[in-house]
């Protein structure tokens, strides 16, 4: 997991994988272990490799991944036709997506006044959104800020004063149980091909009152409509191995080994990731395809993107 991996689907291409850059296919989810799994898309041909989506724990998976190295190659020529960092950054406004993390954990956080707030920033390149969401919780009565950021990218954005530190473990094996207030792993669950147990961690990283937030693809509906208008549409593989819905956030907590009791504080469409000022059609496009899925849920899925935010009640069950 790098800080390509976790940038925009715009700037995703997929890649058509031959025999030996794959590893073998699994019966398995990666996420549950379930075996019930059928067929949702296909993903490329020769060698085949389709999207299988799991009617256990609602997650659609690769059925072949590509191997680490693989990957590793992959992204090391991802960005090569782009000079400017900031063509790759997800968001138009991280400011709006920092607010918007800030705004609906709060309320499991509580008071920060004098409180020293610990921060786990998962896949989150060089820190751009968690600082942001550091400073956002500063400026409500943090006392400091301590942000853990786990990502092979080791360039860090600079941090205005001493409140706010950023420091880099070089895995979640680092990280101790029960010691976050934040998680944050936006746009980055998609590309893990072993998903479960770092999902566990991160998890098992909240304090009780702490809270994960995550957002991740959710485009096989989209795909399915398009390919009925003869339309060709990128799944995005081998970047993308994962499609992570409504259904999938909505019971992910009674799919993983997870210690202590967790609940969902919301679970929506996710944030779009343009503006009207920078991208107005796709934009519109964006909100215009999101509304419904505030109101039908599970139902609707022509969303793009799903977002969750998960608390932890208690150490154990």
């Amino acid at each position: 997991m790098t800080d390509k991996n976790v940038k925009a689907t715009l700037f995703h291409q997929s890649a058509h994988l031959q025999e030996q850059d794959l590893l073998p296919a699994s019966v398995c989810c990666p996420f549950c272990g379930s075996t019930e799994r059928a067929l949702s898309a296909v993903l490329q041909e020769k060698p085949d490799v389709t999207l299988l989506y799991c009617r256990a724990c609602h997650a659609a998976s690769a059925s072949r991944m590509p191997k680490p190295e693989t990957l590793e190659k992959y992204y090391s020529h991802y960005y090569d036709d782009y000079d400017d960092k900031q063509e790759k950054i997800t968001l138009d406004a991280p400011d709006r997506m920092a607010t918007h993390i800030v705004r609906h954990a709060l309320p499991s956080m509580g008071d920060l006044s004098g409180r020293d707030i610990f921060i786990l920033d998962y896949g989150g390149g060089d820190g751009s959104i968690s600082t942001k969401v550091a400073q956002g919780l500063l400026d409500l009565g943090a006392a400091k800020v301590n942000i853990a950021l786990v990502d092979y990218d080791r360039s860090t954005i600079a941090t205005s004063g001493e409140r706010i530190q950023i420091s880099r473990p070089d895995d979640l094996t680092k990280i101790a149980s029960l010691t976050m207030d934040l998680v944050i792993a936006s746009a980055v669950v998609e590309h893990i091909p072993e998903p479960r147990e770092i999902l566990t961690k991160l998890l098992s990283s909240l304090k009780v009152g702490g809270v994960f937030y995550a957002r991740t693809p959710y485009v096989t509906p989209l795909s399915k409509i398009a390919k009925t208008f003869n339309s060709n549409f990128d799944f995005t593989y081998p970047a993308h191995v994962h499609d992570l819905g409504a259904k999938f956030w909505n019971n992910v907590v009674h799919v993983l080994p997870l210690e202590g009791r967790f609940g969902v504080l919301r679970s929506t469409p996710s944030i779009v990731e343009t503006s009207f000022e920078q991208h107005f059609l796709r934009t519109l496009a964006a909100y215009v395809l999101k509304m419904p899925g505030y109101v039908f849920k599970e139902s609707y899925g022509l969303v793009g993107g799903w977002e969750v935010f998960i608390t932890r009640h208690s150490q154990s069950a």
